[in-house]
């Protein structure tokens, strides 16, 4: 078969290439050279698919970066139109609360932790929106777009709580904290104690804790607005709401939370339920009642 395959390749065949006029014209080659004539070509003609279908994808992927940074730029300029609107809405709101008298729009009642906390977001998102969007990775982006709408929450929550204030200002007797938050028994009190946590020292105790089973419902104590619903240093998961007046109440260690910043609440309703979220010894709520940014005895305000 080798033998074959070696007397084929070296043999000759005669190429003719016959024009309409003119004399025709010969050629001899081996049938090794005209194999391999046909290999270069095939190679050439498929090197050059190659290439056109590279180039045509280049185009096209130029094409779709071209019409996504288009895209980019449109969402870019209305968030930016967005943050704007947002820092209208601000200036709106102080000017609001200046014509009925009421306290400033950064909240006092903050517990321990809580505001430099929040403070650190809150600078972060600063030196977000400062930022050209150029100049943004797709994490810093997209951490944008979380500040932007926790912006947006907080403003609405405000604005709730200028509208509540408006229409129940003449009548503190709902906003007043009048019931117990949780049917369970009293394990600590307001005021000085040990540390629960073994050291031998004594801490303040800004509330009272109701020791339950776990699951146990916790309600709302007052009529208000919910300023924060989510995770606290410390507190683990907390509700913090303003019932104007003066009035503000903290549910801390909490699981299940039932409602968001912004909403309007009313005396009884359920807001969560008993957990040891946070720094906890056991299953527990612990209720804070504030008065005019003064922790106070929340004993005072149930039978």
């Amino acid at each position: 078969m080798g033998k074959i395959s070696n007397k084929l390749f070296k043999e000759r065949v005669d190429i003719l290439i016959m024009p309409r006029t003119g004399s025709a014209l010969k050629f001899r080659v081996r049938v090794s050279t005209l194999a391999l004539l046909l290999v270069v070509w095939a190679g050439v003609t498929l090197a050059g698919w190659l290439l056109f279908a590279r180039g045509y994808d280049y185009h096209i992927t130029k094409a779709d970066n071209q019409l996504m940074r288009v895209k980019m730029k449109l969402i870019g300029d209305e968030l930016e139109r967005g943050r704007k609107y947002l820092e209208l809405a601000r200036t709106t709101e102080k000017q609001m609360r200046q014509m009925l008298g009421m306290p400033g729009g950064k909240f006092i009642n903050l517990p321990k932790g809580w505001e430099e906390a929040k403070e650190k977001e809150d600078a972060r998102a600063r030196a977000l929106f400062q930022k050209d969007f150029k100049d943004l990775d797709a994490k810093e982006f997209e951490e944008y777009i979380d500040a932007l709408e926790d912006n947006v929450q907080e403003q609405l929550a405000s604005y709730q709580e200028i509208a509540w204030y408006f229409a129940n200002r003449r009548d503190s007797l709902n906003s007043t904290p009048s019931i117990r938050p949780s049917s369970a028994r009293i394990s600590s009190g307001f005021g000085y104690r040990l540390d629960p946590f073994g050291r031998k020292t004594t801490k303040r105790h800004n509330g009272v804790d109701f020791a339950g089973k776990p699951d146990s419902p916790i309600v709302v104590t007052a009529d208000g607005v919910v300023r924060h619903a989510g995770w606290v240093p410390s507190y683990g998961q907390a509700i913090l709401v303003d019932h104007g007046f003066g009035y503000s109440t903290l549910y801390a260690h909490t699981t299940a939370i039932r409602v968001k910043t912004g909403d309007v609440v009313k005396r009884g309703e359920k807001i969560a339920t008993m957990g040891s979220s946070g720094r906890s010894t056991g299953t527990h709520l612990h209720y804070e009642v504030w008065k005019d940014g003064q922790a106070v005895d929340p004993k005072n305000y149930f039978k």
